[in-house]
């Protein structure tokens, strides 16, 4: 992970390098409430440089809080035996996170449900420290990814992505084609409100 602050005409003011020693992926920094940074990927990394536990499967969510200079609070190291790519995390109401990718990890490590077939939307709410509160496994069949996900004015959570999947497991819907934009309303405990293919 490589994160640059800079002043408002783009002039580095500070940096940081944090990583271990595999592949380290950051797709989602978010600014937090205490001026802090929420920074959200996936890591082939085991313990060795900033990585701090173990990996869980192939590729595992690795989510790390920063202060306001980029230097780590806490980190977690959430997924199951397979693969699990985190795109998008975010500071919720509550002071927690909640965090949206996709799984391919059937139950095992931090995973509670098996996959629905290919890669499923792996939503997971954690605490104000990264710890797990709530997760849901949503997909059908086929290969859902889940690249985007939001809180929303009523506590709950959209999530959009994209699918492959026919009406099967969660799915209601069949594909149109091949891969479909794929958008689904969560409450806050992650229990499906509606859907849209």
């Amino acid at each position: 992970y490589w994160i640059v602050k800079t002043n408002s005409v783009g002039n580095v003011e500070w940096q940081n390098t944090i990583g271990g020693n595999n592949y380290d992926y950051l797709f989602s920094v978010k600014q937090i409430a205490n001026g802090g940074y929420i920074l959200g990927g996936y890591s082939y990394s085991g313990i060795s440089g900033d990585k701090s536990e173990s990996s869980k499967g192939y590729t595992d969510y690795w989510i790390i809080e920063t202060d306001s200079l980029g230097d780590i609070h806490w980190q977690n190291t959430i997924g199951g035996m397979d693969y699990d790519y985190l795109y998008s995390v975010q500071q919720t109401s509550d002071g927690g996170y909640i965090l949206g990718g996709y799984s391919l990890s059937n139950i095992s490590g931090d995973k509670t449900e098996n996959s629905q077939g290919g890669n499923d939307y792996w939503v997971v709410k954690t605490n104000f420290f990264g710890n797990i509160q709530w997760q849901n496994t949503i997909g059908g069949s086929g290969s859902d990814d889940l690249l985007s996900i939001q809180q929303t004015s009523d506590g709950g959570y959209i999530l959009v992505g994209s699918s492959a999947s026919n009406i099967s497991g969660d799915k209601t819907e069949n594909s149109n084609l091949i891969f479909d934009y794929s958008m689904l309303k969560i409450d806050n405990f992650g229990i499906i409100q509606w859907q849209n293919t």
